[in-house]
């Protein structure tokens, strides 16, 4: 009786696994049933489920075999550490062929929106032979040049990619013009400059198409004109709403044109394209070092410090700062300051070692402003100052603040 019952259970516990092993099939058998598939002749619903399946069988047996890798590495069990390893490896071949992704991708080509797209991403996301190309082809061919680049983008398909503008070009506008956009044939524009379109599905390729012409482009006064072949050039001013920007010219970086004076600029070439260049400073946090500006103590030297950031898209030499105030109640000790270069875009404070593209706050009195309030100066009294930079050239650019006498 006894033994009938063991052989009972032993039978159970041998169903119960048969049937766990039937309903969750592992990844090499799952892997096995889609080799056996006729890709061309399943639903991509179908094959979709199927690849998922392996993936998912993947997953969890390689999260396995890696437990079991650090469990034979602390235990110095070599035979295990093999086993488990030969297992990972085996599992990181089970992937899509290039066979069957071209004849997936072929089945979802004929799919429409929305269906193409979400077939397209998930082929990207599991096939690792399918990284549809956009390759961007800036080439041009002259009399007396010849100019050969591409730029190639890989993305997900569906996704956004913005095609690069002028402002994004360093060709030499001289020889080749402007470009006027990009062509799915070298000879006509398709989309235009800067435009954003959907990642194709398939390789693809892009001319760039250049013209005669002449551009004036600023994003910060959003001028934006163009002069085509046989038009008279009339150079634009620009005016920027920031009143800490100094406008110094239009430039081309391409050839290093720079214009100061509109009435001395001739077209030469085949055209330009030229960008504002702006001068301008931000000056902030000017401080009182240690004290409360509102509680400034009298017959005492004070220091103050301050941050300021190139905002312009040119680099400012030659910088110089001065601190002053009409106060009678004031004695400056060091009332200027050198600064030295501050390259566009970057940050320092009169005495940070080097500028950076972070903004940074004042740390210690070398390099600071000195003054002195003078002994008996009534509490509440306000010292109004005004902090001023100045670069090589005579630009300036103030700040005002104020403190108050305890």
């Amino acid at each position: 009786m006894k033994r009938t019952r063991t052989l009972l259970m032993i039978s159970t516990i041998l169903f119960a696994g048969m049937f766990g092993l039937a309903a969750t099939p592992n990844a090499e058998k799952q892997y096995a049933d889609i080799q056996a598939m006729e890709v061309s002749s399943q639903s991509l619903e179908t094959l979709k489920s199927s690849y998922d399946k392996l993936n998912q069988a993947v997953s969890k047996e390689a999260t396995e075999a890696r437990k079991d890798l650090a469990s034979a590495w602390s235990k110095g069990d070599s035979q295990a550490y093999w086993k488990a390893y030969q297992t990972l490896d085996t599992l990181s071949s089970y992937t899509m062929s290039r066979q069957q992704s071209d004849a997936l991708l072929q089945q979802i080509l004929t799919l429409d929106e929305p269906k193409k797209a979400e077939y397209g991403a998930w082929l990207y996301q599991n096939s690792p032979y399918y990284r549809p190309i956009l390759t961007l082809d800036f080439s041009a061919t002259g009399d007396t040049y010849q100019y050969r680049y591409q730029q190639s983008i890989s993305k997900e398909p569906g996704s956004e990619v913005t095609l690069p503008d002028e402002s994004q070009l360093r060709m030499n506008s001289h020889d080749l013009g402007i470009l006027s956009g990009w062509g799915l044939t070298p000879d006509a524009v398709t989309y235009q400059p800067g435009q954003t379109i959907k990642m194709s599905y398939t390789d693809q390729t892009l001319y760039a198409i250049y013209t005669s012409g002449v551009r004036f482009v600023d994003s910060q006064s959003k001028t934006n004109v163009l002069f085509t072949d046989g038009q008279k050039v009339e150079v634009p001013t620009p005016v920027s709403e920031n009143p800490a920007a100094i406008f110094a010219g239009w430039y081309d970086r391409s050839t290093g044109t720079l214009i100061t004076d509109p009435a001395s600029y001739t077209p030469e070439g085949k055209g330009a394209s030229f960008e504002a260049l702006w001068k301008s400073l931000s000056i902030e946090n000017p401080s009182v070092l240690y004290y409360q500006a509102s509680k400034l103590p009298t017959n005492t030297q004070i220091g103050v410090g301050f941050a300021y950031t190139n905002t312009g898209n040119v680099n400012l030499n030659g910088l110089t700062a001065a601190l002053s105030t009409d106060s009678k109640d004031v004695r400056m000790l060091q009332d200027s300051l050198q600064l030295g270069r501050l390259s566009a875009g970057l940050s320092s404070t009169n005495n940070s070692p080097y500028a950076t593209d972070q903004k940074q706050t004042v740390q210690g009195e070398a390099n600071t402003f000195r003054f002195v309030v003078n002994d008996g100066t009534a509490s509440g009294t306000v010292i109004p100052f005004t902090l001023t930079i100045t670069n090589d050239t005579g630009d300036r650019w103030t700040q005002q603040f104020e403190c108050v006498v305890q």
